[in-house]
């Protein structure tokens, strides 16, 4: 039996704080009406109960699909999908489980009640949980909503059952009312659901005892092994993505010695260009000082792009460099100068820079409204440039910027883009957009391009050249708005990214090893911020290639 503590209900608070209603109404969308690729090996009826755990309708078109309870079932279809139906534990083609994991009931159900509660003490202040103390006859001191149901000692259904009883919900918090009782609508599904289910996965467990899984994953260290997605990757109609033929302000986070393999990672006879000791340089600039030039508001939610890129390069061992304030131009150009020093970076042999602000089509904003040419920091470090210290080493620049036209009173001819003479064969430049388009940012959970790349690189930044990855970064994006505007009825900005480069090595991987190999071993909170990009990630998958996810 799962012991439930003060923890887990704050793990499922803050899971239920990684949505916006923008990811809300895709999830509602894409889990109504999805391919099911990843309910394959479920009966047409198994598949029809997972289906129909969703409260909200089909023909709902996106209008109140934000709720509470709305929230509490997709994180539960998440968590269940993640844990019995991922690729990592079913062998689609032989329909069997590579792992047998212990499958509880109880277990399922006390985590749904888990959300509840969450949801619903996040609601209460210290005062309504005085007084629900009181009408329950509680005596001991409680700091929230699970002290009131520890000190009863009842299981979660006679528990919420008493807090209806009392009236109190629906005199003084209505809405709250309102959740527990439609919640119990959807408990009774999902208990019907896990029931069916329970049997159909003792079947596959005891099928899955005659075959020993050793490796729930391909080995990508054989250059002979091409995955399914490879051969898809190689057969499918590729979209032509448009040639664009003190100490400073800066905080070191860390510096990791990495080794370029390890001893249980033989050599492929793939000759892989992979970092020995790389440096991730994240510029993100959030808030900026007005100017009547140009229109900078806040950049609510770019806190999250960080956080995804973070977590990312930092399992990468990459040593991070992020802005700790928002640069002004003095600043950023201090900065700069710093990750040119000899002495402290001439060991490093790879530099991948995220620069993430308002911009326009050749350029962004610092913090001071000050306009900085792209070209002018690209060329600062090609091989060319007499001052860098990182010339014939690999450098890559991510620019998560709008790349509109510039506004009537900043017009001028001395702006020009990054050209493929700028670059060496070992430096590329990839844009979040693509010229004369916005570039998409939530305010609650960032950027769409940010997610789909860190993505990418998770689960394919040991296995793809960086090219194949940007490119199906662009697909996925485009599929992402597609979609949604086909959902809503509503036609949305298109938002195509793009990348240039010249000749860049095809050679060149992030890893010799498969971060997704490793991820069910992540601490909580860096599985967190992953968590909803990634499902949303997985559901694309499917409308892209209509087909399960096969790993490597």
């Amino acid at each position: 039996m799962w012991d439930i503590t003060k923890e887990s209900i704050s793990q499922c608070a803050l899971t239920l704080g990684q949505f916006d209603s923008e990811t809300v109404n895709l999830l509602v969308s894409l889990f109504h009406h999805q391919n099911a690729s990843q309910l394959v090996f479920l009966s047409n009826n198994l598949k029809e109960k997972f289906e129909n755990l969703l409260t909200t309708k089909i023909d709902n078109d996106g209008k109140n699909n934000d709720t509470p309870l709305t929230r509490i079932e997709l994180a539960i279809m998440i968590h269940f999908k993640e844990k019995y139906l991922s690729e990592s534990m079913v062998d689609y083609d032989n329909n069997q489980l590579k792992s047998n994991i212990v499958f509880s009931i109880d277990d399922e159900l006390n985590l749904a009640y888990c959300f509840l509660l969450a949801q619903i003490d996040d609601r209460l202040s210290h005062e309504k949980l005085n007084e629900i103390k009181f009408l329950l006859n509680i005596r001991q001191p409680v700091e929230s909503l699970f002290d009131v149901y520890k000190n009863l000692g009842t299981k979660f259904p006679r528990f919420f059952s008493l807090l209806i009883e009392t009236n109190y919900f629906a005199q003084k918090l209505v809405v709250v009312d309102q959740i527990v009782r439609n919640f119990q609508s959807f408990i009774k599904r999902y208990e019907d659901f896990v029931v069916t289910f329970e049997k159909h996965y003792k079947l596959l467990s005891d099928t899955g005892n005659n075959n020993t899984q050793t490796d729930a994953i391909m080995n990508q260290n054989d250059p002979h092994e091409v995955s399914s997605f490879m051969m898809k990757l190689k057969s499918s109609n590729y979209e032509n993505i448009k040639p664009l033929v003190t100490s400073p302000p800066v905080e070191k986070a860390q510096n990791v010695s990495v080794s370029h393999r390890t001893v249980d990672q033989p050599a492929t006879s793939l000759s892989l260009n992979v970092p020995r000791k790389g440096l991730c340089v994240i510029i993100n600039i959030r808030q900026f000082i007005s100017s009547d030039s140009v229109n900078t508001p806040n950049r609510a939610g770019s806190d999250k792009d960080v956080d995804l890129i973070k977590i990312i390069f930092n399992k990468l061992n990459f040593t991070i460099l992020e802005c700790k304030i928002d640069f002004k131009k003095d600043d950023l150009d201090r900065a700069l100068n710093y990750i040119d020093d000899q002495s402290i970076f001439g060991e490093f042999d790879c530099l991948v820079m995220f620069i993430m602000s308002h911009g326009l089509l050749h350029s962004f904003f610092t913090a001071d409204s000050k306009e900085v040419i792209i070209r002018d920091i690209v060329k600062r470090y090609g091989d060319s440039s007499v001052a860098t210290i990182w010339t014939g080493k690999t450098r890559l620049f991510f620019i998560q910027a709008c790349r509109s036209l510039w506004p009537q009173n900043m017009q001028s001819n001395k702006r020009e883009g990054v050209q493929q003479n700028d670059l060496s064969p070992k430096m590329l430049v990839a844009y979040s957009c693509s010229a004369n388009e916005a570039s998409k940012r939530s305010p609650n959970t960032g950027s769409s391009y940010i997610q789909v790349l860190c993505i990418m690189l998770l689960r394919y930044g040991h296995y793809l050249e960086i090219q194949t990855i940007l490119h199906w970064t662009r697909k996925f994006i485009i599929k992402r708005d597609e979609y949604s505007s086909e959902r809503s009825g509503k036609s949305l900005d298109s938002q195509q990214p793009e990348y240039i480069e010249n000749e860049f090595s095809t050679n060149f991987r992030f890893s010799v090893h498969s971060l997704y190999d490793t991820y069910s071993l992540w601490t909580f909170d860096k599985k967190l911020a992953l968590k909803i990009p990634l499902q949303i990630w997985k559901e694309i998958y499917d409308l892209v290639f209509k087909s399960p996810i096969v790993d490597h």
